[in-house]
């Protein structure tokens, strides 16, 4: 675990297959953001014991959106832990139904690599959400209907609605045809960029500070 504030790390366990992931100790509570895909949950497990803390510890999921690389094992750490899942309205109602909006490409991504079960019990995000003390939700639609981004102190955590550019500036998601809606993404990006905040974390590419804000 590498410590990004004081009450926020990133988790090394993650890979280039899965997501970047994140770990928030606030207010008594522990809560992991995008627990990634299937094979990255007993190393995320075996990190956590390793600093001293045990995996039914976790009191929360936080997840950006319904992609498998970023929540693929939500289900089976709910099943383990019964800590509570998040998720954005939308992209529960895409895993409810099966059914995927957007381009070609993604559909047939989703279609080759199996969507993520709905966890049990799973809790709707709709519209702005204080999750915990510091912890806000912020719809960031686009790259999926019900993308969310966390703000937590002076920290934004992106998943896809973005990537990390030069002087922690925020540029467009990289792969384009994955991308839901692209004005919409766009209009999030910018929206992100206009938060009050220092440290940047996406999904796939490095937390960055921000210069010159």
């Amino acid at each position: 675990m590498r410590q990004l504030r004081q009450g926020l790390w990133a988790m090394e366990s993650s890979s280039s297959w899965g997501c970047n992931t994140f770990l928030i100790a606030d207010d008594g509570r522990l809560l992991l953001v995008d627990p990634g895909p299937s094979f990255q949950l007993n190393r995320l497990a075996g990190e956590l014991r390793a600093a001293g803390r045990s995996p039914y510890q976790v009191t929360d999921f936080l997840l950006t959106h319904y992609d498998p690389d970023h929540a693929r094992s939500a289900a089976e750490w709910r099943r383990r832990t019964r800590a509570t899942v998040w998720l954005g309205s939308a992209d529960i109602e895409i895993l409810r139904t099966r059914k995927v909006p957007g381009p070609r490409l993604r559909r047939f991504m989703m279609s080759l690599l199996r969507l993520p079960e709905l966890p049990d019990g799973i809790v709707e995000l709709r519209g702005e959400v204080t999750v915990a003390p510091g912890l806000t939700a912020l719809p960031s639609p686009g790259h999926t209907p019900g993308h969310y981004a966390f703000r937590w102190q002076d920290a934004a955590l992106i998943g896809d609605a973005a990537l990390s550019g030069p002087d922690g500036q925020l540029i467009p998601f990289a792969m384009k045809l994955m991308v839901t809606d692209l004005p919409q993404s766009e209009a999030t990006r910018k929206m992100l960029s206009g938060l009050p905040v220092n440290l940047f974390c996406p999904g796939h590419s490095p937390a960055v500070e921000r210069h010159g804000h």
